[in-house]
């Protein structure tokens, strides 16, 4: 056994690391209705489970990245087929506590972060993710190519898309709920 590699990484261990990276992805990704702390929870146990399988071929944020996406892509899905059976509605997420903000303000930002979201809600996947990590994020072209998996090149095509369709989509919520 190579006595430089260093002892293998617990849960804990990257909870502390990562967990709150693994929380901002998980709100961006999923948006004000997502039910944070249950998303990230099932995030850790996914990684609780997975853990010894991982081999170190990527970063472990981009493996935890992966894992966030699916998780919340899953938990997306579900909500969709609930609303689309007439489930309950789609609850507001405050759950990031406005201690400087006067409740107009916390209002007026939830309903902004809302109409944002009813935007990327409509988006295709592969272009609300790539559109997410670099405007929301800041990840840079690179990195979003590390994350997805997809060329750089192709990032660029994907994000230059992404937004002309935010654009469209921001145009059509317009024309059916006037501000």
């Amino acid at each position: 056994m190579d006595e430089s590699a260093s002892p293998p990484l617990t849960v804990d261990e990257a909870f502390r690391l990562h967990g709150a990276a693994v929380t901002r992805w998980a709100l961006r990704l999923g948006g004000p209705s997502l039910d944070l702390d249950d998303t990230v929870q099932e995030v850790f146990l996914r990684v609780q489970k997975d853990l010894s399988g991982f081999r170190g071929e990527a970063q472990l944020t981009t493996w935890l990245y992966r894992i966030t996406q699916n998780v919340v892509g899953a938990r997306r899905r579900k909500e969709r087929y609930r609303r689309w059976l007439g489930g309950t509605a789609s609850e507001v997420a405050g759950h990031l506590p406005a201690t400087t903000l006067t409740p107009v303000d916390e209002l007026e930002r939830r309903q902004a972060g809302e109409r944002l979201y009813r935007v990327l809600d409509r988006m295709s996947e592969k272009y609300r993710t790539v559109f997410i990590l670099f405007e929301l994020e800041r990840l840079s072209g690179e990195e979003i190519s590390q994350v997805t998996g997809a060329k750089v090149e192709t990032v660029w095509v994907w994000l230059h898309r992404a937004r002309a369709q935010f654009q469209k989509e921001v145009a059509r919520l317009q024309a059916e709920e006037p501000l």
